[in-house]
């Protein structure tokens, strides 16, 4: 019987995560393997996870030597798994036009936030909101895109984004952030 199941019979299921980078303090105060991951935006760390349906399992170092995988094809893997799954099965709201537009993911499949890493996908909607297009995940379960253009707004919506990072279960980061050339950047405000 093997100890882990071979990559192929799981790669289906896995997805990539942000997390916040004491994370991995935590892995390693509790002496567990290393888990798989990349250093991303504002204190937060891409994780690579498997699906369980009602949980995840989280990658470590010793799944990547056992499967002889390298860290940039598991990203891929993830990455893509992450776009399928957004583009056949998820569905997100938008409220209000102009400078009161919001484009919100909140499914609660566990991967809202993490759609922040599918820059392509934020970027179809860009031609919506004027100024430039802000972006806050303040927990696992919820992404906002809206617009800077006015400033009340921009103000009141990161404040309630930084009191949900604080106060939500599974809270990520009060950091906004922008598309910049189709990439994903922090938001800086002037």
């Amino acid at each position: 019987m093997r100890e882990y199941p071979i990559f192929d019979e799981l790669r289906q299921r896995v997805y990539p995560m942000l997390k916040p980078i004491q994370l991995l303090v935590a892995v390693r105060e509790r002496k567990l393997p290393m888990i798989v991951y990349r250093p991303f935006l504002a204190d937060l760390i891409i994780t690579y996870v498997i699906d369980e349906q009602a949980s995840i399992a989280y990658l470590n170092e010793d799944h990547l030597e056992r499967w002889e995988l390298a860290e940039h094809d598991l990203h891929t893997t993830a990455i893509d798994n992450l776009r399928e799954r957004t583009e056949e099965k998820t569905s997100y709201t938008i409220a209000g036009e102009g400078a009161s537009r919001l484009l919100i993911y909140n499914t609660l499949d566990g991967f809202d936030a993490t759609r922040l890493l599918l820059p392509k996908l934020l970027e179809r909607h860009r031609i919506d909101f004027p100024g430039q297009i802000v972006i806050g995940i303040p927990n696992r379960d919820f992404l906002i895109a809206f617009s800077d253009a006015d400033r009340e707004i921009l103000t009141n919506i990161a404040h309630q984004i930084q009191l949900d990072a604080a106060q939500r279960d599974h809270g990520l980061t009060d950091q906004l952030f922008t598309l910049r050339g189709g990439q994903i950047r922090e938001y800086e405000w002037e």
